[in-house]
């Protein structure tokens, strides 16, 4: 179709093996910052700047738009449509996003109920919990807690072969919502986006998490999926890039006794590593299971005709 003769002849594993490059780079660089540029007192300051600062931004921004290149010209990308049946990368996939947030609830929740605790002015609470982001931290728990319910419910259907979890359409929207609060919770962060490198990794890693989960959340419903396999795919990688650079480094730095570089309230979150095991190995395995993105221009434009209808035919081994 003419789909496909205007797009090029890109394997999926190049695009991984960018995506690979880019991480190491971004993640070397991030590493050698932590442990010989920032300042140790919790601000998350540089103490000086070198080339290594400019790179880093430069580099993101280059692997960013390579990886968003590649997936929009490549004829490999699949229809949008879930996978149905047993499939264990998938099942291990919504595992690891699960637990890691059960992780983010647990964190969230804990910090929410310190911040109320340790607070003493009266009449003043909820105007402090809302300047401090904490009420943004509370909803990105609750948001985060049924998030959590629908990978488990998505891991399941994978090990088992029902894929059942494509009927909780409600819940899957709930992974969006958990990252627009975290989103949220970043942008009333009181510190300086210029210097600190680890604020804006996460406001780009949120903001293509973001627009991952809505893509993802439109295939899993079978609502207005129609071409959004492409955006889900590439969105996806570039998140996934930076939640492992983020993830690691920071986890390194707390392995090498570095931790007091990290600056107040950024700490390792299992969470940034689930996402980028689950957005991983959900393209990977989208990539080699799923039908010709030709199909896509079969689904219906309305969907209220067929909202309940089950594609049978959409069976891969």
């Amino acid at each position: 179709m003419q789909l496909s003769k205007n797009k090029k002849d890109i394997s999926f594993k190049l695009i991984f093996a960018v995506l690979a490059v880019g991480a190491a780079g971004l993640l070397g660089l991030r590493i050698y910052q932590l442990f010989a540029l920032t300042e140790a007192d919790g601000s998350g300051f540089f103490k000086r700047l070198n080339p290594t600062v400019y790179i880093l931004y430069i580099a993101a921004v280059v692997f960013t738009v390579l990886i968003l290149l590649l997936v929009s010209a490549t004829n490999k990308v699949t229809a949008s449509k879930s996978f149905r049946g047993k499939n264990k990368r998938l099942a291990l996939a919504g595992t690891a996003m699960s637990v890691g947030l059960a992780w983010d609830v647990a964190v969230c929740t804990s910090s929410f109920i310190r911040a109320v605790s340790s607070y003493t002015v009266q009449g003043q609470l909820f105007a402090y919990l809302a300047s401090n982001g904490m009420i943004a931290e509370l909803l990105e728990a609750v948001f985060g807690l049924a998030a959590c319910i629908y990978f488990i419910l998505y891991a399941l259907s994978y090990n088992e072969g029902r894929a059942s979890y494509y009927e909780y359409k409600l819940l899957a929207i709930t992974p969006l919502f958990w990252t627009i609060f975290r989103l949220v919770r970043r942008f009333l962060t009181k510190i300086s986006f210029i210097v600190v490198a680890d604020l804006m990794l996460e406001l780009a890693m949120l903001t293509f998490m973001m627009l991952f989960f809505l893509s993802f959340a439109r295939i899993s419903s079978q609502l207005c999926q129609k071409n959004e396999m492409r955006r889900a795919m590439k969105y996806g990688l570039v998140a996934a890039m930076f939640a492992a650079v983020i993830a690691v480094s920071r986890l390194v730095a707390i392995i090498g006794m570095k931790s007091a570089c990290l600056a107040d309230g950024f700490v390792f979150n299992i969470a940034d590593l689930a996402f980028a095991v689950f957005a991983v190995l959900y393209v990977d395995a989208s990539s080699k299971t799923g039908r010709p993105a030709e199909e896509d221009e079969l689904i219906e434009e309305d969907e209220d005709s067929d909202e309940n209808e089950i594609d049978e035919d959409f069976l891969n081994d």
